[in-house]
């Protein structure tokens, strides 16, 4: 038992840095999994990746205050790597909030468990694709990798601010916002002419009542154009995804310029 107690602090911090990783990852921080069973994958992965951790040299804290602060660094390091990852799929869905607004769907809001939010049916919708995208194109494996690969790279209580990637994590928030609002512009750009039309139609005609038909026309033009940028949005988002990713697994592995 003595030669096991050396080895429980580095463990610890092993689970509390993937811990970070399901606290904002996407699919691994959905609350449609237990806490239970989100504590019990922690544990498991933990266990599959602590013999791989290099452990010589850890710094043991020496009290609760300094324990805790290693913590809390190890728990950043997993949060901004999931963070990292969750941004392409929080971008779809800003674009979807920004469509749905202005097409009118903002009125008809539904409340997301997973994210515990008010979002309507276009930005569920284009959240679900990107959650299918996130699996089918290994972004879990993908999150996986770079988290084991920070072990050899950041050692275990050593995480301190400068380790954290900051101008990844900001060059990946400019990304999502472009990547939100390329998505979003055709159909915000079609909605705009039609209003236009719209409204020059009401000063010619006035005895036409515009506003009976130009919300249903609202409606139907929007959902055709998004339907038409089914493949322009998934080729936009797998070069999002694929980029994050890319990136995140240079910073991960050490390699210099990797959070560029």
């Amino acid at each position: 038992m003595e030669a096991l107690v050396p080895q429980v602090v580095p463990f610890l911090l092993v689970m509390f840095r993937l811990s970070g990783l399901f606290v904002i990852a996407p699919v691994l921080a959905s609350v449609s999994i237990p806490g239970r069973a989100r504590v019990l994958l922690v544990f498991a992965l933990a266990l599959c990746v602590f013999p791989l951790t290099p452990t010589a040299g850890v710094p043991l804290p020496q009290d609760v205050v300094s324990l805790a602060a290693a913590v809390a660094m190890e728990v950043l390091l997993g949060f901004v790597l999931g963070l990292l990852m969750l941004l392409p799929v929080a971008a779809l869905q800003l674009a979807g909030s920004l469509m749905g607004l202005q097409l009118g769907f903002g009125l008809g809001a539904v409340i997301n468990p997973a994210l515990e939010s008010e979002s309507d049916v276009i930005s569920e919708t284009l959240m679900v694709i990107a959650l299918g995208a996130f699996i089918a194109m290994g972004g879990l494996e993908v999150l996986l990798a770079c988290v084991a690969a920070t072990f050899r790279t950041v050692p275990l209580g050593a995480v301190a601010t400068a380790s954290v990637p900051a101008d990844l994590v900001m060059g990946a928030f400019a990304g999502g916002f472009e990547l939100a609002i390329r998505i979003a512009a055709p159909v915000l750009g079609i909605l705009m002419v039609e209003t236009v039309i719209s409204a020059f139609l009401m000063k010619t005609m006035p005895q036409l009542n515009i506003l009976s038909i130009g919300f249903a026309i609202k409606i139907v033009l929007g959902l055709l154009a998004i339907a038409m940028a089914l493949q322009a949005i998934d080729a936009a988002l797998v070069d999002a995804m694929s980029g994050a990713g890319r990136a995140a697994l240079r910073w991960s592995a050490g390699v210099p310029g990797g959070g560029g």
